[in-house]
């Protein structure tokens, strides 16, 4: 009888810490692996559909292309050195990063 009223005691107590804790924060974008001149990176569901913008130092797009899934690959081996930003649009939701092609 005392195991039950224990485990009965343990189980509120994980319930009630467990609807205390913060939620964890939405992340849109995460970027998965740099290699060899390849950025791999996964946005979140709701960009599905969007599109992913490629410019340059001087802010011109030089790619622009849709999202069919939450994975994506960016090919800069025939890019030249420099700095980029990709931004990734759907509606008015938008993400941007930077990346050093080198």
């Amino acid at each position: 009888m005392k195991k039950i009223i224990f485990l009965v005691g343990v189980l509120i107590l994980v319930l009630i810490t467990a609807s205390y804790a913060k939620p964890k924060p939405c992340r849109d974008l995460k970027i998965v692996s740099v290699k060899k001149h390849i950025l791999y990176f996964k946005v979140d569901k709701s960009f599905v559909g969007g599109s992913v913008e490629i410019y340059d130092e001087t802010k011109s797009c030089l790619e622009a292309d849709t999202l069919a899934h939450t994975h994506t690959m960016v090919y800069f081996d025939e890019m030249p050195a420099g700095h980029y930003t990709v931004k990734v649009k759907k509606g008015e939701k938008s993400t941007e990063f930077n990346y050093d092609n080198i």
